[in-house]
């Protein structure tokens, strides 16, 4: 059974009437370069695309393969790959959840959500465009 002590409890107690240091803005980075405009330029919107091609069409864009961007290597420039792959599986693939795209990449679900939050998220506008164009 834990008992708590009075210096352990006291320890990290805030004053009353002190207000905690408001966080500090993070610098957001500059999403615009050649890697993203050159992301931008592929088509990944046709109909139910397999994932990994369009992991293949990003790889290629960075000179990479298949292989190397669903694998384990950790190199700068290889990262930046992925995180494109990844994000443009999400965009063009809204059915997929985080866990499928994450076993596509040899991931986590969790790495695809830190991908994801590095490149701005799934995109909803392509989402909400292919549920009118169904309903149509």
């Amino acid at each position: 059974m834990f008992i708590a002590r009075y210096e352990n409890t006291m320890r990290n107690a805030r004053p009353k009437g002190v207000e905690p240091e408001p966080r500090k803005p993070r610098p957001q980075p500059a999403r615009q370069d050649a890697a993203v405009a050159a992301y931008r330029s592929i088509d990944v919107l046709e109909a139910r695309m397999p994932a990994r091609e369009i992991i293949s069409r990003v790889g290629a864009l960075h000179g990479y393969t298949l292989a190397e961007i669903t694998g384990p290597r950790l190199e700068k420039k290889l990262v930046q790959a992925r995180f494109d792959a990844i994000k443009a599986v999400a965009d063009a693939r809204p059915d997929m959840s985080l866990p499928q795209i994450g076993r596509i990449f040899n991931r986590d679900h969790t790495s695809i959500l830190h991908a994801l939050k590095k490149r701005g998220g799934r995109r909803q506008e392509t989402a909400e465009a292919r549920k009118q164009g169904a309903a149509e």
